[in-house]
Formats: structure tokens, sequence, C-alpha cells
């Protein structure tokens, strides 16, 4: 038996033992008070009125006591129980984006600008290397507004690249030089899911939302938040799905 289990037993005892003992021995000591009045030649009727009310209000007082105290505990329960039997989206749909979300700033990313293009920026060592150092395995690559662009996968870049060198007999020093943009025009597929990849939810949805918008895409494992839920305004936070699946656990 838990020390929870252990507690909550001696304390019940000691209520059970509180009621009863504070019980017994006040009308003990009413009946032990009307017998002394009595043989000192008090009047019966006056001693039961000044005595009942008295035994009364002892005897009130214990049980609302005890039983005040078991129905609030019952009512604990009860709420208890009832909390356990939310579904996983009805919790999720209790929990703000905000309040779960990585913020822009936090967000390890890479930014498109007029200096770093797609036909600039190299697998290997702009996407690759910087999720190997970080321990990361998606990158989301943003224009330069901040705008969502593409959500890489490293994954998907390791058979990309892993189906050059086997398939296409490509050098190491040739599949270092492969760009960004050299990958989207070599694969429709790739270049689809890293373009489409990911879904948008306005600022203030919830995780439930979140889950609802990721479903609806195909190979969608990740949401961006942008203030009012589309594509072209900044991204001011990223939701992923193992933000959602550790939310959704009841």
């Amino acid at each position: 038996m838990s020390n929870n289990e252990d507690s909550s037993t001696a304390e019940t005892s000691y209520r059970n033992w509180l009621a009863f003992g504070l019980t017994g021995v006040s009308i003990g000591g009413v009946i032990a008070l009307s017998i002394t009045i009595i043989i000192k030649g008090g009047e019966p009727d006056k001693v039961l009125t000044a005595v009942l009310p008295l035994l009364g209000v002892w005897v009130g007082t214990v049980l609302a006591y005890y039983f005040s105290k078991e129905n609030f505990e019952a009512a604990n329960r009860s709420v208890r129980e009832m909390a356990k039997q939310l579904t996983p989206m009805e919790k999720l749909m209790s929990i703000p984006v905000k309040s779960k979300m990585i913020p822009r700033s936090e967000m390890m990313l890479l930014n498109i600008t007029p200096d770093k293009t797609e036909d600039t920026i190299k697998i290997n060592d702009d996407i690759l290397k910087v999720l190997e150092e970080k321990k990361r395995n998606r990158l989301p690559i943003l224009d330069k507004n901040n705008h969502p662009k593409y959500m890489i996968h490293r994954s998907m870049i390791d058979k990309y690249l892993t189906r050059k060198i086997v398939k296409d007999k490509m050098s190491l020093s040739e599949v270092e030089d492969l760009t960004l943009r050299k990958l989207l025009e070599d694969d429709a597929e790739l270049k689809r899911i890293f373009e489409n990849g990911f879904a948008i939810v306005k600022a203030d949805a919830n995780l439930g939302d979140a889950k609802i918008e990721m479903e609806s895409e195909s190979n969608c494992q990740d949401i961006f938040v942008t203030i009012n839920g589309t594509k072209n305004e900044p991204v001011i936070g990223w939701i992923t799905n193992l933000i959602i699946t550790e939310n959704a656990k009841l």
C-alpha cells in the first residue's frame, strides 16, 4: 500500500473515532448532568428543556463535521473521475497554441534572402551540417519576410543524396556541391512535400485546431503559426507533431 493510501486510511479511522467518541461522550455527559440535576431536586421538565437542545447541538455539530468531510471527498473523487474521461482531442482543444508553440526567436531556421537563395543554399553545408550540429531532423525555411517557404526533413535529404551517389554515380565532391534548387528540380515529389508538407493556424487557435489542420495535409508533421492563419504573413511560432502528441496524453 502506498504512503497516500496509508495516510488516507489513518485519517478515516481518526475521523470515525472522533465522530463516535464525541457523540458517546456528549450523550453520556448530558445523561450524567441530567441525573445530577434531578438528584439535586431539579424539575424533570426543566431538565429536559435545558438538556435536549444541548444534546442536539453536540450531535449535530459532530455529524455535520463528519458528513461534510465525506461529501467533500466524494465530490473530489467525482471530479477526478470526470477529468479522466476527457478525450485526447478535448484536452488539445483546451490548450492555446501560443502556450506550447516554439516562438520564431527560438526556432532553428534558415531564411531565403537576396544573398542566400535556393541557388546558393548547399544541401550539405547549409542544411545537413546545421541539422547535425543542432541534433535536429527538421529545418524550417522562411522567405526574407519570414513567411513560410519550406519544411526540410533530414530523412528525405538523406534518401535523395543516397540515390544520387548510388544510382547517378555522383562523386562525393559533386554531392557536396548540390544546391537546394537542384534538389527541387530533380525530385518533384520532394519539392511538393517541402513546399506543402506543413499547415498553418492562426495565433488564437488551440492544439486541437492544429491537429485537425495537420491531418488534413498529406505527409504533414508541422504547423506554422501566423496571426491570421495564412501563408502570406510572418511566422510567429512552430508546432510539431511531437508537441501535439505529448500534450494529448491524459
